[in-house]
């Protein structure tokens, strides 16, 4: 409905435009010729009254509205211009001007429409194609994010997969052994100290199963950040003081150079955080076994904020670096291989990356960083 609409009315419109010009224009005239005889001045006001049915016409039709409008102007005015200027002959030049002027003002009125039409119309166009193309880029951004999101949920599942056989492979050994220990106890004529020893060995594997399984969760059902705005050095001195048992236990100095870091606040989940300060400084202790120092250090650089742990034990070979981060993945005798996979997991979360070398003499670095723009 609305489309036959339209060309009726601006067909109507520009027949009233038409219409309106010529009646002012017929006006004009008119009074020029009933009143000739008034006094020059009286007749340049009503010429300067012509310049506005010009640029009128000029700016509704454009160039040929505006030298058209002035061409009828002329046509209409030269019988009363000869006339004139048998009355007055000095003041025919002024006319002629005056003429010459309208038709010019026309001109120019007319083309700079046009040309502010045509600009119009080029910004509509990029104006649109700019529409299409933020929609489109929209449209492969969403698309880009749900393959994005495929790769994820495809690696997730492919983690489990390697966890899932991992985590059987390494309940069955504790199982096992707790299930001789059982036999043995079962038999007659058992003395007090071996059943102390098996008992003994049955909490140790019933501890390394909790702790598999509770690495095994922090894993594969990561939970939510809730985060908050904490110094640097808040976290690691909460770190350092669940840890100090552990190093007087096997006779380490833990060396700290934090320097400035300490100031720098951050904002991080406080317990995901120092889950993370334990399982690096344990892997250095148990890589450095008994006596030594571990060095504790902070870290800035490359937008990123954080602190480094040193130890002097034997370093990792160059053969198995690249798979230190891998479930289940470990070089030790009753190590779950998912200590390093959870920091691993936890930083991702925050936006942050884990870098682990060996050191030029011994030992091993690892470097937790956290990025600033999360400051």
């Amino acid at each position: 409905m609305l489309k036959h609409e339209f060309p009726d009315q601006n067909q109507a419109r520009t027949l009233f435009d038409l219409i309106a010009i010529g009646l002012v224009m017929a006006i004009l005239t008119a009074v020029h010729y009933t009143n000739y005889h008034y006094e020059m001045n009286y007749h340049i006001l009503l010429q300067f009254a012509y310049y506005l049915p010009v640029i009128y016409a000029a700016m509704r039709f454009g160039p040929a509205g505006g030298i058209l409008s002035g061409l009828v102007i002329t046509l209409l005015i030269l019988p009363f211009m000869t006339h004139f200027h048998a009355m007055n002959p000095s003041a025919i030049y002024t006319q002629w001007v005056e003429i010459g002027l309208i038709n010019v003002i026309g001109w120019l009125t007319g083309f700079l429409t046009g040309q502010e039409r045509r600009a119009k119309r080029k910004y509509q166009i990029a104006l649109t194609v700019q529409k299409e193309l933020v929609e489109k880029l929209k449209q492969e951004g969403l698309e880009r994010e749900r393959l994005e999101e495929e790769i994820r949920q495809t690696e997730r599942l492919t983690a489990l997969g390697h966890m899932s056989s991992g985590l059987a492979h390494e309940i069955r050994n504790p199982l096992g052994i707790m299930k001789v220990s059982i036999q043995l106890l079962a038999q007659e004529k058992v003395e007090d100290g071996v059943v102390s020893e098996y008992c003994r060995v049955l909490l140790e594997e019933c501890e390394r199963l909790n702790r598999l399984v509770s690495d095994f969760l922090s894993f594969a059902r990561p939970k939510e950040l809730a985060r908050k705005r904490m110094s640097l050095g808040k976290l690691l001195d909460e770190g350092v003081n669940l840890l100090n048992p552990a190093l007087r236990q096997h006779g380490i100095v833990l060396k700290q150079v934090r320097g400035q870091v300490d100031k720098q606040e951050v904002e991080f989940d406080p317990d995901q955080m120092k889950q993370v300060i334990l399982n690096i400084i344990l892997n250095a202790i148990d890589a450095q076994r008994e006596g030594g120092v571990i060095q504790l250090e902070g870290v800035k650089r490359d937008g990123f904020v954080g602190f480094a742990v040193s130890d002097e034990g034997p370093g990792i070979s160059p053969d198995i670096m690249p798979y230190i981060y891998d479930p289940f993945f470990t070089t030790k005798e009753k190590g779950t291989g998912l200590g390093l996979s959870v920091v691993h997991r936890i930083l991702d979360l925050h936006g942050g990356k884990i870098v682990a070398m060996n050191r030029r003499d011994r030992g091993v670095r690892v470097e937790i960083l956290l990025p600033l723009s999360e400051l």
